[in-house]
């Protein structure tokens, strides 16, 4: 390799840390909903804002222990429900209604805590079986 191509030639980019937390999340998600069944999901609005909010529970806690700001928390969420639910954004309500329902709603909030727990045990703890605590749940609502 010439000496131009050194300085000019494409540079490789680094993957940014929310590209790099948002894999994470992506493996999480991977994990979790292998119990789940997305027929019965697409039927029960209910249901998918509890799979949300335990997945939003994760993406915060992940979040915060990165010190990622809101910005960047929210992203991880719209890519996340791009992904899983596989529908724009704009098909999924108002993020912020979503995530006041997630705080505020008994059963929502129960499944983001039960999201962050999991996900804390997963991948700190290597719990492999933590993330299947969602079909658990699910069948419990």
């Amino acid at each position: 390799m010439g000496i131009l191509d050194k300085l000019f030639g494409k540079k490789s980019h680094a993957p940014s840390a929310v590209q790099e937390l948002g894999k994470i999340i992506d493996r999480f998600a991977t994990a979790s909903t292998v119990g789940v069944d997305r027929e019965d999901l697409a039927r029960y609005p209910a249901r998918q804002y509890m799979v949300m909010a335990f997945h939003y529970g994760a993406i915060d806690y992940l979040s915060q222990q990165h010190e990622l700001d809101e910005t960047q928390t929210l992203g991880l969420f719209v890519v996340f429900l791009n992904s899983y639910f596989s529908m724009p954004i704009t098909e999924t309500g108002s993020i912020s209604e979503r995530l006041q329902g997630f705080r505020e709603k008994p059963d929502e909030h129960h499944f983001m805590e039960a999201g962050a727990d999991a996900f804390r045990r997963w991948h700190e703890h290597d719990e492999r079986r933590a993330p299947l605590e969602l079909g658990e749940l699910l069948k419990e609502a």
